[in-house]
């Protein structure tokens, strides 16, 4: 086993709050919990995720402290784990009890903090150290998850041999536990995937910083648009004697929230269908809608890009 690093990392004062790291745990209760809510999961299950996230981020915040965008991206990888979990367990494994399914989801995130711990040296020194991966080394630091997802295409032949309940929670858990043998042999691979991937984050972050007004001009400019629209959809169909919209192949007055609800999907050119142009003006209108959005998108583009362009050449 690995000893302990030598160098401690610094620890901010127990009166303080790291409020990076407490925006990703916040983010990542909030996320997890979203996905076990709308997959109607049972409380229990929910809890597992939640509580399997969460030591996740808080096993690396006290032990690997890496940085707010190393903790971003911790949460990232365990609410993704959370939606693929959840995703296979639906698909192949719908009729495996509770309590097993709880078991196989917590299986590979403890045997990777456990590796993590027994490797704590060398996993700290991975961290500390923040330096970029060339590209030739992708396949290596890869091939956990070619694996990983291998194991999870091959349990699609499990429903045709339709199990029993405790046959698919079997299955489930030797699923599970092969893929948490895989990644412990590649906790170090892993490892650096979460770092060139938190080394990302902090560069498009910084990149955000300089996009946020010009995207907001952008958002303001749309939105106007939409709103403009909608109040001449509005103006022409109170002003006509027959409704100019048709309502599910029904002629109908529009309400303004429908005008501007018609003006997105014009503007987005979505086209769902269900409101309809019943005459030639509003047909214009709606065609003159989309030009108009598809010129705004190309200039805001444009002017974005400008300014990413201008924030990277800034001299120093």
């Amino acid at each position: 086993m690995d000893s302990p690093p030598r160098e401690t990392p610094a620890r901010p004062h127990a009166s303080r709050i790291d409020t990076h790291w407490l925006h990703s745990l916040l983010f990542t209760i909030v996320l997890v919990g979203l996905v076990g809510a709308a997959l109607g999961t049972e409380w229990i299950l929910t809890l597992v995720m939640v509580a399997s996230a969460c030591i996740g981020l808080g096993f690396f915040y006290l032990l690997f402290p890496g940085g707010a965008h190393f903790g971003m991206t911790v949460a990232n990888f365990l609410a993704i784990y959370a939606c693929l979990f959840e995703f296979f367990r639906d698909a192949n494994f719908a009729a495996t009890p509770r309590p097993i399914a709880a078991l196989a989801q917590a299986l590979p995130v403890a045997g990777f903090l456990v590796a993590c711990f027994l490797r704590r040296r060398r996993v700290f020194g991975l961290i500390r150290a923040r330096r970029a991966r060339e590209l030739n080394h992708l396949p290596r630091l890869t091939r956990w998850l070619v694996l990983t997802m291998a194991v999870g295409a091959a349990s699609f032949a499990l429903p045709s041999l339709d199990p029993s309940p405790a046959g698919q929670g079997a299955a489930l858990l030797a699923a599970m536990g092969l893929i948490t043998v895989i990644v412990v042999l590649a906790v170090r691979d892993v490892i650096l995937v979460m770092v060139d991937v938190a080394t990302v984050f902090e560069g498009v972050a910084a990149r955000l910083d300089r996009l946020v007004l010009p995207m907001m001009a952008f958002l303001t400019f749309y939105a106007l648009l939409i709103v403009i629209f909608a109040c001449l959809y509005r103006i022409v169909d109170l002003m006509t004697s027959l409704p100019q919209f048709t309502l599910h192949g029904v002629p109908n007055r529009l309400s303004f929230t429908a005008a501007l609800y018609y003006s997105i999907a014009a503007i987005t050119t979505l086209g769902f269908g269900d409101i309809a142009p019943a005459s030639p003006l509003v047909r214009v209108l709606s065609g003159m809608e989309v030009v108009c959005g598809v010129l705004m998108l190309l200039f805001g583009f444009s002017e974005i890009m400008r300014s990413a362009g201008a924030g990277g050449h800034r001299p120093e």
